[in-house]
Protein backbone atom coordinates (compact mmCIF):
# COMPACT_ATOMS: atom_id res chain seq x y z
CA UNK A 1 0.00 0.00 0.00
CA UNK A 2 1.43 3.38 -1.00
CA UNK A 3 2.10 6.13 1.50
CA UNK A 4 -0.63 8.38 -0.03
CA UNK A 5 -3.20 5.60 0.02
CA UNK A 6 -2.37 4.85 3.64
CA UNK A 7 -2.72 8.55 4.45
CA UNK A 8 -5.88 9.41 2.49
CA UNK A 9 -7.54 6.03 1.97
CA UNK A 10 -8.81 4.61 -1.34
CA UNK A 11 -9.21 7.07 -4.20
CA UNK A 12 -12.56 8.17 -5.55
CA UNK A 13 -12.09 6.06 -8.69
CA UNK A 14 -11.35 2.94 -6.65
CA UNK A 15 -14.51 3.40 -4.61
CA UNK A 16 -16.59 4.21 -7.66
CA UNK A 17 -15.31 1.16 -9.55
CA UNK A 18 -16.38 -1.01 -6.65
CA UNK A 19 -19.75 0.74 -6.57
CA UNK A 20 -20.30 0.06 -10.28
CA UNK A 21 -19.84 -3.65 -9.61
CA UNK A 22 -22.27 -3.62 -6.69
CA UNK A 23 -25.02 -1.83 -8.61
CA UNK A 24 -24.39 -3.91 -11.76
CA UNK A 25 -23.41 -0.74 -13.58
CA UNK A 26 -20.58 0.64 -15.67
CA UNK A 27 -17.59 2.70 -14.58
CA UNK A 28 -16.49 5.42 -17.03
CA UNK A 29 -12.81 6.23 -16.68
CA UNK A 30 -12.28 9.99 -16.69
CA UNK A 31 -8.52 10.02 -17.11
CA UNK A 32 -6.21 12.71 -15.81
CA UNK A 33 -8.32 15.68 -16.95
CA UNK A 34 -11.60 13.88 -17.58
CA UNK A 35 -14.60 13.23 -15.38
CA UNK A 36 -15.18 9.73 -14.03
CA UNK A 37 -18.73 8.47 -13.69
CA UNK A 38 -20.81 5.45 -12.70
CA UNK A 39 -23.97 4.54 -14.60
CA UNK A 40 -26.53 1.87 -13.80
CA UNK A 41 -29.92 1.02 -15.24
CA UNK A 42 -32.88 0.48 -12.95
CA UNK A 43 -36.21 -0.29 -14.57
CA UNK A 44 -36.76 2.15 -17.42
CA UNK A 45 -34.17 4.66 -16.21
CA UNK A 46 -30.44 5.30 -16.28
CA UNK A 47 -28.87 6.70 -13.08
CA UNK A 48 -25.62 8.63 -13.56
CA UNK A 49 -23.19 9.48 -10.74
CA UNK A 50 -20.47 12.04 -11.48
CA UNK A 51 -18.98 15.27 -10.17
CA UNK A 52 -19.65 18.83 -11.23
CA UNK A 53 -17.46 21.88 -10.59
CA UNK A 54 -19.10 25.26 -10.10
CA UNK A 55 -17.00 28.41 -10.28
CA UNK A 56 -17.79 31.81 -8.77
CA UNK A 57 -14.97 34.23 -9.38
CA UNK A 58 -11.81 32.54 -8.12
CA UNK A 59 -13.73 30.07 -5.95
CA UNK A 60 -14.20 26.57 -7.36
CA UNK A 61 -16.58 24.18 -5.63
CA UNK A 62 -16.96 20.50 -6.58
CA UNK A 63 -20.29 18.76 -6.11
CA UNK A 64 -21.20 15.09 -6.26
CA UNK A 65 -24.39 14.65 -8.24
CA UNK A 66 -26.76 11.89 -9.33
CA UNK A 67 -29.12 12.36 -12.26
CA UNK A 68 -31.87 10.30 -13.85
CA UNK A 69 -34.13 11.64 -16.65
CA UNK A 70 -37.69 10.34 -16.58
CA UNK A 71 -41.05 10.98 -18.25
CA UNK A 72 -43.03 13.46 -16.16
CA UNK A 73 -46.00 14.64 -18.26
CA UNK A 74 -47.88 15.83 -15.14
CA UNK A 75 -45.04 18.27 -14.34
CA UNK A 76 -44.84 17.23 -10.68
CA UNK A 77 -41.92 18.98 -8.96
CA UNK A 78 -40.55 18.66 -5.45
CA UNK A 79 -37.45 19.57 -3.46
CA UNK A 80 -36.23 18.18 -0.12
CA UNK A 81 -33.28 19.09 2.09
CA UNK A 82 -32.40 18.99 5.76
CA UNK A 83 -33.73 21.74 8.02
CA UNK A 84 -31.15 24.18 9.37
CA UNK A 85 -30.84 27.39 11.38
CA UNK A 86 -31.99 29.28 8.29
CA UNK A 87 -35.13 27.22 7.70
CA UNK A 88 -37.43 29.45 9.77
CA UNK A 89 -36.06 32.53 7.98
CA UNK A 90 -36.89 30.90 4.68
CA UNK A 91 -40.44 30.25 5.80
CA UNK A 92 -40.77 33.86 6.93
CA UNK A 93 -39.74 34.93 3.44
CA UNK A 94 -42.60 32.94 1.92
CA UNK A 95 -41.06 29.51 1.30
CA UNK A 96 -43.75 26.79 1.43
CA UNK A 97 -42.95 23.86 3.73
CA UNK A 98 -45.21 20.85 3.15
CA UNK A 99 -45.75 18.48 6.07
CA UNK A 100 -46.22 14.85 5.06
CA UNK A 101 -47.69 13.53 8.31
CA UNK A 102 -44.60 11.89 9.84
CA UNK A 103 -43.63 14.18 12.74
CA UNK A 104 -39.90 13.45 13.09
CA UNK A 105 -39.43 13.53 9.32
CA UNK A 106 -41.37 16.80 9.08
CA UNK A 107 -39.18 18.32 11.81
CA UNK A 108 -35.87 17.34 10.22
CA UNK A 109 -36.56 18.06 6.53
CA UNK A 110 -37.91 20.90 4.43
CA UNK A 111 -40.12 19.72 1.56
CA UNK A 112 -41.43 21.96 -1.20
CA UNK A 113 -43.69 20.77 -4.02
CA UNK A 114 -46.27 21.97 -6.53
CA UNK A 115 -48.74 19.14 -5.76
CA UNK A 116 -49.13 18.36 -2.03
CA UNK A 117 -51.16 15.18 -2.59
CA UNK A 118 -48.40 13.71 -4.77
CA UNK A 119 -45.70 14.57 -2.26
CA UNK A 120 -47.77 12.99 0.53
CA UNK A 121 -47.93 9.72 -1.43
CA UNK A 122 -44.22 9.88 -2.27
CA UNK A 123 -43.06 10.32 1.31
CA UNK A 124 -45.60 7.95 2.73
CA UNK A 125 -43.25 5.26 1.42
CA UNK A 126 -41.25 4.18 4.53
CA UNK A 127 -38.30 2.95 2.46
CA UNK A 128 -37.90 6.39 0.84
CA UNK A 129 -37.99 8.11 4.23
CA UNK A 130 -35.43 5.64 5.60
CA UNK A 131 -33.01 6.15 2.68
CA UNK A 132 -33.31 9.95 2.88
CA UNK A 133 -32.77 9.89 6.63
CA UNK A 134 -29.56 7.88 6.09
CA UNK A 135 -27.98 10.73 4.10
CA UNK A 136 -25.93 13.16 6.23
CA UNK A 137 -26.49 15.89 3.64
CA UNK A 138 -29.18 15.79 0.98
CA UNK A 139 -30.61 18.04 -1.68
CA UNK A 140 -32.97 15.98 -3.82
CA UNK A 141 -35.27 17.59 -6.38
CA UNK A 142 -36.95 17.33 -9.75
CA UNK A 143 -35.39 19.68 -12.29
CA UNK A 144 -37.15 20.81 -15.45
CA UNK A 145 -35.47 21.00 -18.85
CA UNK A 146 -37.47 23.50 -20.86
CA UNK A 147 -36.11 25.91 -23.43
CA UNK A 148 -34.71 26.04 -26.94
CA UNK A 149 -31.39 24.43 -26.08
CA UNK A 150 -32.68 21.54 -24.00
CA UNK A 151 -31.70 18.06 -25.16
CA UNK A 152 -34.71 16.61 -23.37
CA UNK A 153 -38.00 15.68 -25.01
CA UNK A 154 -41.25 17.41 -24.07
CA UNK A 155 -42.61 16.05 -20.81
CA UNK A 156 -39.23 14.87 -19.52
CA UNK A 157 -37.60 16.07 -16.31
CA UNK A 158 -34.68 14.89 -14.20
CA UNK A 159 -34.47 13.50 -10.68
CA UNK A 160 -31.41 15.28 -9.29
CA UNK A 161 -29.23 14.95 -6.17
CA UNK A 162 -26.22 17.03 -5.25
CA UNK A 163 -23.85 17.31 -2.30
CA UNK A 164 -21.15 19.93 -1.79
CA UNK A 165 -18.27 17.44 -1.63
CA UNK A 166 -16.76 14.47 -3.44
CA UNK A 167 -18.48 11.45 -1.87
CA UNK A 168 -16.20 8.44 -1.42
CA UNK A 169 -18.24 6.55 1.17
CA UNK A 170 -19.29 3.33 -0.55
CA UNK A 171 -22.27 2.66 1.73
CA UNK A 172 -23.57 6.21 1.26
CA UNK A 173 -23.24 5.99 -2.53
CA UNK A 174 -24.98 2.63 -2.63
CA UNK A 175 -27.76 4.08 -0.50
CA UNK A 176 -28.16 6.95 -2.98
CA UNK A 177 -28.59 4.53 -5.89
CA UNK A 178 -31.20 2.64 -3.89
CA UNK A 179 -32.97 5.92 -3.10
CA UNK A 180 -33.13 6.89 -6.77
CA UNK A 181 -34.50 3.48 -7.75
CA UNK A 182 -37.22 3.71 -5.09
CA UNK A 183 -38.21 7.31 -5.87
CA UNK A 184 -38.37 6.67 -9.65
CA UNK A 185 -40.53 3.61 -9.08
CA UNK A 186 -42.88 5.68 -6.92
CA UNK A 187 -42.99 8.67 -9.29
CA UNK A 188 -43.63 6.69 -12.47
CA UNK A 189 -45.28 3.46 -11.34
CA UNK A 190 -47.03 4.49 -8.13
CA UNK A 191 -44.61 2.32 -6.21
CA UNK A 192 -46.26 -0.89 -7.38
CA UNK A 193 -45.29 -3.76 -9.62
CA UNK A 194 -46.59 -3.00 -13.08
CA UNK A 195 -46.42 -6.30 -14.95
CA UNK A 196 -50.24 -6.60 -15.02
CA UNK A 197 -51.11 -2.89 -14.90
CA UNK A 198 -52.47 -1.77 -18.29
CA UNK A 199 -52.53 1.88 -17.25
CA UNK A 200 -48.83 1.94 -16.38
CA UNK A 201 -47.82 0.14 -19.59
CA UNK A 202 -49.76 2.72 -21.60
CA UNK A 203 -47.83 5.46 -19.79
CA UNK A 204 -44.54 3.69 -20.63
CA UNK A 205 -45.62 3.50 -24.27
CA UNK A 206 -46.29 7.25 -24.39
CA UNK A 207 -42.81 8.09 -23.07
CA UNK A 208 -40.32 9.45 -25.62
CA UNK A 209 -38.08 7.04 -27.49
CA UNK A 210 -34.60 7.62 -28.81
CA UNK A 211 -31.51 8.59 -26.84
CA UNK A 212 -30.34 11.62 -24.90
CA UNK A 213 -26.58 11.99 -24.69
CA UNK A 214 -24.38 14.35 -22.78
CA UNK A 215 -20.94 13.04 -21.94
CA UNK A 216 -22.73 9.71 -21.53
CA UNK A 217 -26.08 8.25 -22.60
CA UNK A 218 -28.60 9.66 -20.13
CA UNK A 219 -31.80 8.24 -21.63
CA UNK A 220 -32.46 5.32 -23.95
CA UNK A 221 -36.19 5.07 -24.35
CA UNK A 222 -36.83 2.52 -27.10
CA UNK A 223 -36.53 -0.71 -25.11
CA UNK A 224 -39.02 0.30 -22.37
CA UNK A 225 -41.57 1.30 -25.01
CA UNK A 226 -41.12 -1.98 -26.89
CA UNK A 227 -41.50 -3.92 -23.66
CA UNK A 228 -44.70 -1.98 -22.93
CA UNK A 229 -46.19 -2.77 -26.36
CA UNK A 230 -45.46 -6.47 -25.96
CA UNK A 231 -46.91 -6.47 -22.45
CA UNK A 232 -50.12 -4.76 -23.59
CA UNK A 233 -50.63 -7.39 -26.26
CA UNK A 234 -50.24 -10.14 -23.68
CA UNK A 235 -52.70 -8.50 -21.29
CA UNK A 236 -55.37 -8.35 -24.01
CA UNK A 237 -57.20 -5.29 -22.67
CA UNK A 238 -59.08 -3.27 -25.32
CA UNK A 239 -58.43 -0.06 -23.36
CA UNK A 240 -54.88 -0.18 -24.76
CA UNK A 241 -55.96 0.06 -28.43
CA UNK A 242 -55.71 3.88 -28.74
CA UNK A 243 -52.27 3.92 -27.08
CA UNK A 244 -50.97 1.18 -29.38
CA UNK A 245 -52.51 2.88 -32.43
CA UNK A 246 -50.63 6.08 -31.54
CA UNK A 247 -47.26 4.41 -32.21
CA UNK A 248 -48.14 2.63 -35.46
CA UNK A 249 -46.25 5.31 -37.44
CA UNK A 250 -43.41 5.74 -34.96
CA UNK A 251 -39.83 6.10 -36.19
CA UNK A 252 -38.83 3.03 -34.14
CA UNK A 253 -39.55 0.18 -36.57
CA UNK A 254 -39.41 -2.66 -33.98
CA UNK A 255 -41.91 -0.76 -31.83
CA UNK A 256 -44.30 -0.50 -34.78
CA UNK A 257 -44.02 -4.24 -35.41
CA UNK A 258 -44.75 -5.00 -31.76
CA UNK A 259 -47.74 -2.62 -31.73
CA UNK A 260 -49.24 -4.34 -34.79
CA UNK A 261 -48.81 -7.75 -33.16
CA UNK A 262 -50.28 -6.45 -29.89
CA UNK A 263 -53.40 -5.12 -31.63
CA UNK A 264 -53.89 -8.50 -33.29
CA UNK A 265 -53.48 -10.26 -29.93
CA UNK A 266 -56.00 -7.99 -28.23
CA UNK A 267 -58.50 -8.78 -31.00
CA UNK A 268 -60.64 -5.67 -30.64
CA UNK A 269 -62.45 -4.50 -33.81
CA UNK A 270 -61.63 -0.87 -33.10
CA UNK A 271 -58.07 -1.63 -34.25
CA UNK A 272 -59.15 -2.35 -37.85
CA UNK A 273 -59.47 1.27 -38.93
CA UNK A 274 -56.06 2.10 -37.45
CA UNK A 275 -54.34 -0.78 -39.26
CA UNK A 276 -55.75 -0.45 -42.79
CA UNK A 277 -53.70 2.65 -43.80
CA UNK A 278 -50.51 0.69 -43.07
CA UNK A 279 -51.29 -1.73 -45.90
CA UNK A 280 -49.67 0.89 -48.13
CA UNK A 281 -46.45 0.90 -46.09
CA UNK A 282 -43.74 -0.98 -47.97
CA UNK A 283 -41.02 -0.49 -45.35
CA UNK A 284 -39.57 -3.28 -43.25
CA UNK A 285 -39.52 -3.83 -39.50
CA UNK A 286 -37.45 -6.58 -37.93
CA UNK A 287 -36.72 -8.16 -41.33
CA UNK A 288 -40.33 -8.32 -42.51
CA UNK A 289 -42.51 -5.90 -44.48
CA UNK A 290 -44.95 -3.82 -42.43
CA UNK A 291 -47.55 -4.50 -45.11
CA UNK A 292 -47.38 -8.26 -44.56
CA UNK A 293 -47.58 -7.87 -40.78
CA UNK A 294 -50.68 -5.69 -41.12
CA UNK A 295 -52.38 -8.07 -43.56
CA UNK A 296 -51.87 -10.92 -41.11
CA UNK A 297 -53.19 -8.82 -38.20
CA UNK A 298 -56.29 -7.84 -40.18
CA UNK A 299 -56.90 -11.50 -40.97
CA UNK A 300 -56.84 -12.31 -37.25
CA UNK A 301 -59.34 -9.48 -36.71
CA UNK A 302 -61.76 -10.97 -39.28
CA UNK A 303 -60.84 -8.70 -42.20
CA UNK A 304 -58.84 -11.10 -44.36
CA UNK A 305 -60.99 -10.35 -47.43
CA UNK A 306 -60.43 -6.60 -47.04
CA UNK A 307 -56.67 -7.06 -46.80
CA UNK A 308 -56.59 -9.37 -49.83
CA UNK A 309 -58.71 -6.92 -51.83
CA UNK A 310 -56.39 -4.02 -51.13
CA UNK A 311 -53.23 -6.03 -51.76
CA UNK A 312 -54.69 -7.23 -55.07
CA UNK A 313 -55.38 -3.61 -56.07
CA UNK A 314 -51.75 -2.74 -55.36
CA UNK A 315 -50.85 -5.43 -57.89
CA UNK A 316 -53.21 -4.05 -60.57
CA UNK A 317 -56.36 -6.11 -59.89
CA UNK A 318 -59.12 -3.59 -59.14
CA UNK A 319 -62.25 -5.73 -59.60
CA UNK A 320 -62.90 -6.53 -55.93
CA UNK A 321 -61.94 -3.02 -54.88
CA UNK A 322 -64.55 -1.49 -57.23
CA UNK A 323 -67.19 -3.87 -55.85
CA UNK A 324 -66.61 -2.92 -52.22
CA UNK A 325 -69.08 -0.78 -50.34
CA UNK A 326 -68.23 2.39 -48.47
CA UNK A 327 -67.02 0.81 -45.22
CA UNK A 328 -63.49 1.95 -44.32
CA UNK A 329 -63.33 4.06 -47.48
CA UNK A 330 -61.21 6.81 -45.89
CA UNK A 331 -58.75 4.25 -44.51
CA UNK A 332 -58.50 2.44 -47.87
CA UNK A 333 -57.81 5.72 -49.65
CA UNK A 334 -55.12 6.52 -47.08
CA UNK A 335 -53.46 3.14 -47.72
CA UNK A 336 -53.48 3.65 -51.50
CA UNK A 337 -52.19 7.22 -51.20
CA UNK A 338 -49.42 6.05 -48.90
CA UNK A 339 -48.35 3.36 -51.38
CA UNK A 340 -47.76 5.84 -54.21
CA UNK A 341 -44.19 6.48 -53.05
CA UNK A 342 -43.37 2.77 -53.04
CA UNK A 343 -42.86 0.07 -55.62
CA UNK A 344 -46.63 -0.18 -56.26
CA UNK A 345 -46.97 3.54 -56.98
CA UNK A 346 -48.48 3.16 -60.47
CA UNK A 347 -51.15 0.68 -59.40
CA UNK A 348 -51.91 2.68 -56.25
CA UNK A 349 -52.58 5.80 -58.33
CA UNK A 350 -54.73 3.88 -60.81
CA UNK A 351 -56.70 2.30 -57.95
CA UNK A 352 -57.58 5.76 -56.61
CA UNK A 353 -59.00 6.65 -60.03
CA UNK A 354 -60.96 3.38 -60.15
CA UNK A 355 -62.81 4.14 -56.89
CA UNK A 356 -63.28 7.84 -57.80
CA UNK A 357 -61.31 8.97 -54.75
CA UNK A 358 -61.74 12.72 -55.08
CA UNK A 359 -60.73 12.92 -51.41
CA UNK A 360 -57.20 11.98 -52.48
CA UNK A 361 -56.68 14.95 -54.84
CA UNK A 362 -54.79 17.10 -52.28
CA UNK A 363 -52.45 14.21 -51.52
CA UNK A 364 -51.87 13.46 -55.21
CA UNK A 365 -51.02 17.08 -55.95
CA UNK A 366 -48.67 17.09 -52.97
CA UNK A 367 -46.88 14.04 -54.39
CA UNK A 368 -46.21 15.86 -57.65
CA UNK A 369 -44.99 18.98 -55.83
CA UNK A 370 -42.99 17.49 -53.01
CA UNK A 371 -41.65 14.10 -53.95
CA UNK A 372 -39.26 12.91 -56.59
CA UNK A 373 -41.14 9.90 -57.92
CA UNK A 374 -40.15 7.87 -61.00
CA UNK A 375 -41.42 9.22 -64.28
CA UNK A 376 -43.80 6.31 -64.77
CA UNK A 377 -45.39 6.97 -61.38
CA UNK A 378 -45.55 10.69 -62.10
CA UNK A 379 -47.47 9.97 -65.31
CA UNK A 380 -49.89 7.67 -63.45
CA UNK A 381 -50.48 10.27 -60.74
CA UNK A 382 -51.00 13.02 -63.33
CA UNK A 383 -53.50 10.83 -65.21
CA UNK A 384 -55.38 10.04 -61.98
CA UNK A 385 -55.57 13.73 -61.08
CA UNK A 386 -56.96 14.50 -64.57
CA UNK A 387 -59.64 11.81 -64.26
CA UNK A 388 -60.66 12.82 -60.77
CA UNK A 389 -60.81 16.53 -61.64
CA UNK A 390 -62.93 15.76 -64.70
CA UNK A 391 -65.31 13.72 -62.58
CA UNK A 392 -65.47 16.45 -59.95
CA UNK A 393 -66.46 18.95 -62.67
CA UNK A 394 -69.47 16.89 -63.84
CA UNK A 395 -72.91 18.34 -62.99
CA UNK A 396 -74.52 16.50 -60.12
CA UNK A 397 -78.16 15.71 -59.59
CA UNK A 398 -79.65 17.97 -56.97
CA UNK A 399 -80.43 16.35 -53.67
CA UNK A 400 -84.06 15.72 -52.86
CA UNK A 401 -83.80 18.17 -50.01
CA UNK A 402 -83.19 20.94 -52.57
CA UNK A 403 -86.92 20.97 -53.47
CA UNK A 404 -89.87 22.03 -51.37
CA UNK A 405 -92.49 19.27 -51.61
CA UNK A 406 -95.38 21.72 -51.98
CA UNK A 407 -93.85 23.15 -55.18
CA UNK A 408 -93.93 19.82 -57.06
CA UNK A 409 -96.82 18.87 -59.42
CA UNK A 410 -99.58 17.05 -57.57
CA UNK A 411 -102.21 14.59 -58.78
CA UNK A 412 -105.75 16.01 -58.78
CA UNK A 413 -106.94 13.55 -56.16
CA UNK A 414 -104.07 14.26 -53.79
CA UNK A 415 -104.84 16.60 -50.90
CA UNK A 416 -103.66 20.12 -51.57
CA UNK A 417 -102.35 22.76 -49.23
CA UNK A 418 -104.48 23.91 -46.31
CA UNK A 419 -106.99 26.31 -47.99
CA UNK A 420 -107.65 28.07 -44.73
CA UNK A 421 -104.41 29.89 -45.20
CA UNK A 422 -105.20 31.17 -48.76
CA UNK A 423 -106.34 34.80 -49.46
CA UNK A 424 -110.10 35.21 -49.51
CA UNK A 425 -112.12 36.63 -52.40
CA UNK A 426 -113.61 40.08 -52.00
CA UNK A 427 -117.20 38.68 -51.88
CA UNK A 428 -116.48 36.19 -49.12
CA UNK A 429 -118.01 36.88 -45.79
CA UNK A 430 -115.59 38.40 -43.32
CA UNK A 431 -117.55 36.76 -40.52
Amino acid sequence: MSFLKALFGPSRDEIWRQLSREVDGQFHEGGFFGQSAVQARTGDWIITLDTHTQSTGNVHQTFTRLRAPYFNPEGFRFEIYRASLFTELGKALGMQDIHVGHPRFDDEFVIKANAPERVWRLFDNPRIRELIDAQPRIHLSVQGHEGWFSKFHAGMDELHFRAQEVIKDLAQLRSLFDLFAEVLQELCHDGSGYEDDVRIHMRRLRAPGGRIEDTYVLWDGNKPRRDAAAALGGLGNAAAVPALASVLWDEDAPLRALAIEALAEIGDRDAVGHLIPLLGDMREAEGRAIQGRVAEALGRLGEEELAETLLAALEGDFARLRARGGEYRAEIIAALAGAIEGAAGVDAARALAEIHAMEALPRLREVLRSYRVPEVVERAVTDTIRKLEARAALPRAAAAADFEVDTLPRAARDPGPDTATLPRGARESAG
